[in-house]
């Protein structure tokens, strides 16, 4: 089934019950860490900074429960960066796909910390799908826009490419997808 398809599934709402079943796909933030400080995202909104990451039996217990409850599509992320905390991250996916049970584990990340070692222990513990959030198209405006330094602009594309590396040598099913934002100023 392609992305598009998918998202018109999750996002159709077509039940008129008072008591909604639980959604098919859900996002956890694992952590709300980041180590960019994009001009465009919600983080920099937040009164503080997160400073520690979800507790590992808090997240066991709401990912059997999402899944109980039906939920079939698990994102391990949402504001921060996962794989700022690589060794939770890992634990997650390992959990939602090996004991909770969910069809499909997801996530998105800004690349920059996506690691040949630390993807290939994603696809490992079964990571469904990984995308990668470019959202520059040089290293300069990489500065201007995630606010860090433009060497992680080529840092993230090569993990990308080694991303491919790691699925190709593992033979894994992992999906992989990159996303762009053109700006024009």
């Amino acid at each position: 089934m392609g992305i598009t398809s998918r998202i018109d599934r999750i996002t159709m709402v077509e039940d008129r019950r008072s008591i909604l079943p639980a959604p098919k796909s859900v996002k956890v933030e694992l952590s709300g860490r980041c180590n960019y400080r994009c001009g465009y995202c919600a983080l920099a909104t937040r009164a503080k900074q997160p400073q520690k990451d979800m507790d590992p039996v808090f997240f066991r217990r709401i990912a059997i429960e999402m899944r109980d409850a039906g939920v079939e599509e698990l994102g391990l992320f949402y504001i921060g960066e996962s794989f700022i905390n690589p060794t939770l991250l890992v634990d997650c996916i390992s959990y939602a796909k090996m004991i909770a049970g969910f069809p499909y584990v997801f996530l998105t990340t800004n690349g920059s910390l996506a690691t040949y070692e630390r993807v290939r222990a994603c696809m490992e513990a079964g990571l469904d799908s990984l995308k990668f959030s470019i959202n520059a198209a040089t290293p300069e405006q990489f500065e201007t826009i995630m606010g860090v330094k433009g060497s992680l602009f080529e840092r993230a594309l090569d993990n990308l490419q080694d991303a491919w590396k790691v699925r190709q040598r593992g033979g894994y099913k992992c999906g992989l997808y990159a996303s762009s934002i053109m700006y024009d100023g």
